[in-house]
């Protein structure tokens, strides 16, 4: 399995409308096929954690090369995060 993490400082007030976003999202992910699923995660600190899981780093790559993965975020203009990739095993 292969992990995205998508780390997005987000102000209290913005955070409802950003985690709103991830999930008008989710229907056009969806549609790729090895896209397994998302988590959102929300730290104290006002982090919000965007956790995508695919089969393989090719299947995210599908998704991220096509015009869908630029609408989702704003056209490339979207607030920058850190991302970090990670090859997952699932022990249960």
């Amino acid at each position: 399995m292969f992990i995205a993490v998508n780390k997005v400082a987000v102000p209290a007030e913005r955070q409802q409308a950003m985690m709103q976003g991830f999930q008008h999202a989710m229907p056009g992910m969806k549609q790729f096929k090895g896209f397994l699923g998302m988590e959102l995660w929300v730290a104290d600190d006002n982090t919000i954690l965007a956790i995508s899981r695919w089969e393989s780093k090719e299947a995210l790559e599908e998704y991220t090369n096509n015009d869908l993965f630029k609408q989702h975020h704003g056209g490339g203009q979207g607030a920058p995060g850190q991302v970090t990739y990670y090859n997952a095993t699932v022990l249960s």
